[in-house]
């Protein structure tokens, strides 16, 4: 398993007028746990768009447990349980502060050639980099 951990604060323009963390934010968040991920790989997605992958959104879904508040800092803990083949599955869970759990959630994204826009398989390179987290 690659598990992965990085910290937010929560902006002013992410909440409503209670202070509240808008519910629409939270997708964003999984998108700075998956991009902080492959950068502390050292294979930013800028680099995957490079080598011609696209990894677009194909599933996403999210479950709120207790509210976020402006200020806060957060913890995003985000997860590869499963090797990828065609698909990566990212798995997602938000702390505040005092290690409360906020949210969990999970993303798919699928492994698409750019230059044709069709499925194809993990990368070569990315399958390579990751191998060694799920050996057992």
């Amino acid at each position: 398993m690659l598990k992965h951990s990085t910290k937010i604060r929560v902006r002013y323009g992410e909440t409503d007028q209670m202070g509240i963390v808008n519910n629409a934010v939270y997708p964003s968040y999984f998108e700075v746990g998956r991009t902080e991920m492959f950068r502390e790989l050292r294979l930013p997605y800028s680099q995957i768009e490079q080598e011609g992958t696209m990894l677009p959104l194909s599933e996403l879904h999210v479950k709120y447990h207790h509210p976020a508040v402006y200020d806060e800092e957060l913890t995003i803990e985000t997860r590869i349980e499963e090797f990828p083949t065609s698909r990566i599955r990212f798995k997602y869970s938000i702390f505040n502060e005092s290690g409360k759990l906020l949210v969990t959630g999970e993303t798919v994204l699928a492994f698409l050639k750019a230059a044709t826009r069709r499925p194809t398989r993990i990368p070569r390179y990315l399958a390579e980099l990751i191998d060694p987290y799920f050996e057992t």
